[in-house]
């Protein structure tokens, strides 16, 4: 500019000199003000290409500094549960995802996509993703992760099961017992009613099909030991699940032999993977060890869980019906250490969850102590029995239970009741030792404001 008002001074100075001389003078005025202006134009280009190079290449460091964040900060949150980092992380990780996405960068990163977040929904591993679709990802993961509500059922029929859902408020995961494993090369009975998935997933309730063994060691192991036959039974299995659009199966493999332990573990974990590959989950029914701490019969705790998405303890039958010792049907302190026999022998605590009964036994004793015979009771019957007897019985501390004796038909009767009480705090465990959830067996046994104060205490414990 000031050359351009220096040549405008001067034109008007020659105007007073000889042509010549102006002529001259004006040429070379006019050949140092281009000199300037392109010496000028060539300085602001030069600046903005810097600006430029210096933004990309901040933009890269950002990058790759918020990959290496990611990678190194929330990894765990991928593989398993999310640990929060330390502060100068969390605070790195924040301003660069809030940058990032802000300028709609995109992660092309393979090491990003598959290591930090291999479960991010792609198409193909490799390909751009946005960091605000990064961050939405990492946002939903971050949250603490509603537990598992799960309630079995025996009914069958359509119009009872859609009944039993709409007695149920709060239940995550309903998994009525449909299929039955009967012969060999995939032979399952049972079958899936399509109404009842499709209104449960309309009441937001995840649908898994039980699927069990008939309790048959025998039978089983004439499918675990061959290869083949696990295949035939697994692709039966998945063709099932997604015909009938289920969100995945329960496992209820019972009375297996100590020989197949590996048969059994290699299975769960064929199918899990089978199944995973349509995004449909896997759970596996599992009774307590019989010795604590002695994980060395047919299931193995470690590898099972391992596969599969969910362990369900079944936390019930201390004493069974016809068990000739009479006693509680889950006593807390066998409860709580039937569970931490599972975290100890390698479940970890975030695929663990406890199964309660909503059932107890009603005892006849002999005068030795001995079982005359037992009835199962449901929490309803044994309501109507206290009812009759006027009585609550009296508190067992040691046991976690209320204890009721009474007399009928000139017999000794006893009855470890299952209540509100009893439950709760069983269901104190899953907050206690940050277990997934909390599932009944089985739905429509209980009076409904059992079941709601049952709820309320699973999903409003504080860990």
């Amino acid at each position: 500019m000031i050359d351009l008002l220096i040549l405008l001074e001067y034109t008007h100075h020659l105007k007073q000199e000889d042509p010549p001389v102006q002529a001259k003078t004006r040429r070379q005025m006019i050949a140092v003000a281009l000199s300037s202006c392109v010496f000028l134009f060539m300085t602001a280009v030069g600046l903005i290409s810097a600006l430029n190079l210096y933004g990309l290449a901040k933009r890269n460091r950002l990058s790759e500094l918020s990959a290496i964040t990611a990678s190194e900060a929330l990894s765990a949150l991928a593989m398993s549960e999310f640990k929060p980092p330390n502060a100068s992380s969390v605070a790195t990780a924040t301003t660069a995802f809030a940058n990032l996405s802000l300028g709609n960068a995109q992660v092309t990163s393979r090491a990003v996509i598959t290591h930090t977040l291999p479960r991010l929904p792609l198409h193909q591993h490799g390909v751009k993703i946005s960091w605000t679709s990064l961050i939405q990802h990492l946002v939903r993961q971050v949250q603490p992760p509603r537990r598992q509500v799960i309630g079995w059922a025996l009914d069958t029929g359509a119009t009872n099961l859609d009944e039993t859902l709409k007695k149920s408020p709060g239940l995550t995961v309903f998994a009525p017992k449909w299929l039955h494993v009967d012969g060999l090369n995939g032979a399952v009975a049972g079958s899936i009613e399509p109404s009842v998935v499709a209104y449960a997933k309309h009441l937001g309730i995840q649908v898994w099909a039980v699927v069990d063994n008939g309790f048959n060691g025998a039978f089983s192991h004439s499918i675990l030991q061959y290869q083949d036959q696990q295949q035939i039974l697994i692709k039966r299995l998945v063709s099932i699940a997604l015909q009938s659009k289920i969100n995945g199966i329960n496992l209820d493999f019972e009375g297996l032999f100590s020989q197949d332990r590996w048969n059994y573990a290699h299975f769960v974990s064929m199918l899990a993977t089978a199944l995973h590959a349509h995004n449909l989950q896997l759970s596996v029914d599992l009774p307590p060890d019989i010795i604590p701490g002695d994980n060395s019969g047919p299931y193995n705790h470690k590898a099972i869980a391992a596969a599969a998405n969910e362990v369900i303890l079944m936390g019930y039958d201390e004493h069974w019906g016809g068990d000739p010792t009479p006693g509680p049907t889950a006593s807390l302190p066998w409860v709580g250490q039937a569970v931490s026999d599972m975290l100890e022998t390698g479940i970890p605590s975030n695929k663990l969850v406890l199964g309660v009964p909503f059932y107890t036994q009603d005892w006849a004793i002999a005068k030795s102590g001995g079982t005359l015979s037992s009835i199962p009771l449901s929490l309803i019957q044994q309501s109507r029995i206290l009812a009759a007897h006027r009585t609550l019985g009296t508190w067992n501390k040691a046991l976690g239970l209320h204890v009721v004796s009474f007399t009928y038909a000139h017999a000794h009767h006893v009855i470890w009741v299952e209540d509100n009480r009893s439950l709760l705090l069983s269901t104190s465990l899953v907050a206690q030792d940050h277990l997934a959830g909390a599932a009944a067996w089985y739905l429509g046994l209980e009076r409904p404001s059992t079941w709601a104060s049952w709820v309320e205490s699973i999903h409003s414990a504080i860990s």
